[in-house]
């Protein structure tokens, strides 16, 4: 074979081969970051651990009131009342409102970072923050392996849009943790109540299903002394739902009693609209 009959059967093979089918970026980029959440939980999970094996907390670490850090000079509290869109607290432009709403486009990843889907979970945040019960700390800024002790998210999964927000809560030298996250609807997620809170970062756990207000809500609970303890879910008729979970951690108990975590899971002020 010449180098002009090779040529003509290479375009041939060419172009009698089938196009191969597109890739599902959006499914990747959705498992992707399923997974991360798992590992994030985990390794913050260890950071609190840290964080609370010190017969004193650090100061840094710890509010003297909800929201306060008792460092030199003023320091924002977490339960301010937000400043109005455009404006940060001295009255300058906030830069992270001036920029446009968030597109996929804009920085290479699922997560908002700014727009109004980066300010709902910014909202969630300072809901899940006025649901903390009383006699425990919201410690803010870092912890020992320089994760946020606070933090908030709004990402685009598959295909709907996701909410997070996670607080560290301390009591004396012992921290657990709190998490909300909301889905918005046609998200694919299981409509049994119990099905659905095992599907919670896959926690998996003994479920019941328990009674607020009317609602069903299913709630599930291991016995792992590591990552999340329980987990309470509940699908709004829109198809909307909502976890709340709580981090026994080095607490000498969970925050919330099964109940109580129930009822907090049904709270409107977490039913996210699109």
């Amino acid at each position: 074979m010449d180098e002009n009959e090779f040529r003509d059967a290479l375009r041939t093979v060419v172009t009698q081969s089938p196009e191969p089918p597109p890739m599902e970026s959006s499914t990747a980029v959705a498992a992707g970051r399923r997974a991360e959440r798992r590992r994030t939980v985990v390794a913050c999970t260890g950071a609190v651990v840290a964080l609370a094996a010190v017969t004193v907390i650090p100061a840094r670490y710890l509010s003297t009131t909800p929201g306060t850090i008792p460092v030199a000079g003023p320091a924002p509290s977490a339960y301010a009342t937000p400043p109005p869109p455009g404006s940060a607290a001295g009255g300058t432009p906030d830069p992270s409102e001036s920029k446009p709403s968030w597109p996929a486009e804009a920085n290479g990843d699922a997560t908002a970072d700014s727009g109004p889907r980066y300010q709902k979970g910014k909202e969630l945040l300072n809901t899940l923050l006025a649901t903390v019960p009383g006699g425990y700390d919201t410690p803010t800024g870092k912890g020992a392996n320089d994760d946020d002790l606070q933090s908030h998210q709004a990402a685009i999964e598959d295909p709907e849009w996701t909410y997070q927000a996670r607080v560290t809560l301390t009591k004396a030298s012992a921290a657990g943790e709190l998490v909300v996250e909301v889905h918005e609807p046609d998200n694919g997620l299981p409509e049994d109540p119990c099905a659905l809170a095992k599907s919670f970062w896959e926690i998996g756990g003994q479920c019941q299903v328990a009674d607020a207000g009317g609602k069903k809500v299913g709630v599930t609970t291991t016995s792992g002394s590591q990552g999340l303890n329980q987990a309470a879910a509940y699908r709004y008729a829109d198809g909307t739902v909502v976890f709340v979970a709580q981090a026994r951690n080095s607490l000498a108990a969970l925050p919330f009693t099964t109940q109580e975590l129930a009822s907090l899971t049904v709270k409107e002020s977490f039913h996210i609209r699109a």
